[in-house]
């Protein structure tokens, strides 16, 4: 049964609770936006999603309002590959298109590693893991080559055992999808329930519990976090230093 747990770093029950999910847990997952860094937080998405419509318009025709709306250039991608080409090359639509559409989201994620800010606790809370012996890796919708990147320059990539990005030729396989997930556990070889994953986006929490791995959500939005507990997550916190306060009570004791 799963226990739901709420901590903002001032609650004993919270604590407890994400003490048990980490000694639980034998590998760790994170998500890279949110967790690690605010990758978008000076280099917003709308630009990007922009260019995408403007990119695909041309290409294929008019977008359906959700589509053409949305300044979230992952959920475009995502739906133009889903939704919009749900065959290998429907009439009117070149597959050349979309992998221009996803070029353009990867040139404006290089752009964004070169000055996002690791978020607070990140580092104290990976030193904590691994001296517990706990595995890690990132999961993530962004391309895996601006991650790598970032990590290494911020001197964490040795953190982690992999890190799985997008798959360019397969956009549908994007997070909510669990494919993401359920390769870092192949990788790891470790079983769901010995697993936690780590996400700041409900779509986070919907690929974990997918794949039937544990999930803490982290994130500032006090409407998300309630949303997050009322889809099912194992623990919810505001900021990571709760979670690094656990990991290295753990790290102590064992």
């Amino acid at each position: 049964m799963r226990t739901h747990q709420d901590s903002d770093g001032e609650t004993g029950n919270g604590e407890e609770g994400l003490r048990g999910l980490l000694a639980t847990a034998r590998a760790v997952l994170f998500d890279f936006d949110g967790p690690i860094c605010g990758l978008f937080a000076r280099n917003p998405t709308a630009p990007a999603a922009k260019e995408i419509q403007e990119l695909v318009r041309a290409g294929w025709g008019e977008l359906p309002p959700s589509v053409g709306t949305s300044q979230d250039s992952h959920g475009i991608l995502r739906a133009l590959r889903q939704d919009m080409f749900p065959e290998e090359a429907p009439v009117g639509r070149r597959l050349a298109t979309l992998k221009q559409a996803e070029d353009v989201v990867t040139q404006h994620e290089w752009r964004a590693v070169q000055d996002a800010d690791l978020e607070p606790h990140i580092k104290e809370l990976l030193s904590h893991l691994a001296h517990f012996g706990t595995r890690m890796a990132v999961v993530s919708n962004n391309a895996e080559a601006p991650i790598r990147k970032y990590l290494c320059g911020k001197g964490l990539l040795p953190y982690f055992d992999a890190v799985i990005g997008r798959d360019e030729g397969e956009l549908r396989k994007m997070k909510p999808n669990p494919y993401g997930v359920l390769r870092a556990l192949r990788s790891l070889e470790t079983a769901p329930e010995r697993c936690l994953l780590v996400g700041d986006q409900l779509s986070d929490l919907e690929a974990a519990h997918a794949a039937s791995v544990p999930f803490l959500g982290s994130t500032r939005r006090p409407q998300r976090r309630a949303k997050m507990r009322e889809l099912g997550a194992e623990a919810v916190v505001a900021n990571l230093a709760p979670v690094a306060a656990c990991a290295k009570s753990l790290a102590q004791a064992g």
